[in-house]
Formats: C-alpha cells, structure tokens, sequence
C-alpha cells in the first residue's frame, strides 16, 4: 500500500513538472504598462461594475418582496376573506 502511494506521489509530481513548462503569465499579467495593459484594467473595472449592478438588483427584489409580503391587504381582498369564512357550527 505505501509503496503504490509513493510511486503515485512520484508520478504525479513529475506530470505537475512536465505541464509547468507551458504554463507562463503572459504580460499582461505580469503588470505590463501600455495600451493593452489599460485595456484589461478597464475590462476588469466594467465586469465589477457589472456584478455590483446584478447584485444590487437582486438584493432590490428581495427588499421588494419582503417589503410587499408586509403590506396589509387591499380592502377587497379583505372584504372576500371575511364572506368566504363559513361561520356554520
């Protein structure tokens, strides 16, 4: 069992070493000034502005709904609950 462990352990360890040799930051990333260095910055700031604006609408219907399920009810639903009652004993 420890033995089957290890050379799994091993293995894997030289597959993670064989598929870093490809796997490099491109400028970008690496914090290139420039152009394209703006650019992603600005994308990045509009997909924020985004999630905020679709997460502020979400948190407004929910406001909305808690808001309208403690309203008092409109005078002729009240008014149908009241006759619809069966007051037979």
């Amino acid at each position: 069992m420890k033995r089957s462990t290890l050379s799994i352990g091993i293995l894997s360890l030289a597959l993670m070493q064989w598929l870093d040799q490809g796997a490099r930051a491109c400028t970008v990333c690496m914090g290139a000034n420039g152009p394209l260095g703006e650019a992603a910055n600005g994308a990045i700031f509009v997909m924020l502005g985004v999630l905020f604006l679709v997460l502020g609408l979400i948190s407004l219907v929910g406001y909305s709904l808690v808001k309208r399920g403690q309203a008092p009810l409109p005078a002729h639903a009240e008014f149908s609950r009241t006759i619809s009652t069966s007051n037979v004993n």
